[in-house]
């Protein structure tokens, strides 16, 4: 009986000791790990904030756009709108009418129904005059995301397509959940240059030179 016990007591050590060499291998702390709280992690959301600000123009709400195509009454002509092209043929002087409803864009890529001109003024009102959303660089894609939960002891990587995607990931990371960017991964800045990333430093080095390098719609 002895014996047994003994050999029981060997085994769970053991198992044990395999569980450990487990999280040393994939321990979330290591390298390219990117905290959900971190300067990177509100940068990358910066980045991959909706900007609405191309057709202020016409809504006056830089947090959200109206979604193509809608119509609009401008000095009595009826327009529709289907391309950002459009915008530049318009000016503050002119008297602009939306045709409703529409559906908006909202800074979190959420889409909202707006039925008349006060629920847009809603939505107009909830805008800061200066927007978090950084438009002078962009994300190139796919990139690859690995994430560890520390909770259920996971690995899992997916693959993050569009902007929509990667604010929501960064949105809404837990906090037993560890992401790292699966590198080397592109950016491309506003006048077309392309730019590249091989580690977390040099990403938050790419964001924080060309963040302010173009002149922003916003108002």
């Amino acid at each position: 009986m002895k014996k047994i016990l003994c050999l029981l007591i060997i085994g769970m050590i053991l198992c044990s000791s395999c569980q450990e060499e487990e999280r040393e291998v994939i321990d979330p702390t290591i390298n390219n790990t990117i905290p959900k709280d971190s300067q990177l992690a509100k940068l990358m959301r910066n980045v991959v904030t909706h900007d609405g600000s191309y057709d202020d123009v016409i809504d006056g709400g830089n947090c959200f756009s109206i979604n193509f195509p809608y119509m609009i009454i401008v000095n009595d002509e009826e327009i529709i709108v289907d391309n950002i092209g459009d915008y530049q043929n318009l000016s503050v002087n002119d008297m602009i009418e939306i045709q409703y409803p529409i559906t908006i864009t909202l800074f979190d890529h959420s889409e909202k129904t707006v039925i008349d001109g006060n629920e847009l003024n809603t939505y107009v009102a909830s805008c800061r005059k200066e927007d978090d959303d950084i438009e002078c660089v962009d994300f190139v894609y796919p990139i690859g995301l690995s994430i560890f939960n520390a909770q259920s002891n996971r690995f899992r990587v997916v693959d993050i397509g569009h902007d929509s995607q990667m604010f929501t990931f960064m949105s809404t990371l837990g906090d037993n959940s560890f992401v790292s960017i699966n590198y080397p991964i592109d950016l491309v800045a506003h006048n077309g240059q392309r730019l590249n990333a091989q580690h977390n430093s040099g990403l938050l080095e790419t964001i924080l030179d060309t963040a302010f390098t173009c002149e922003e719609n916003d108002n």
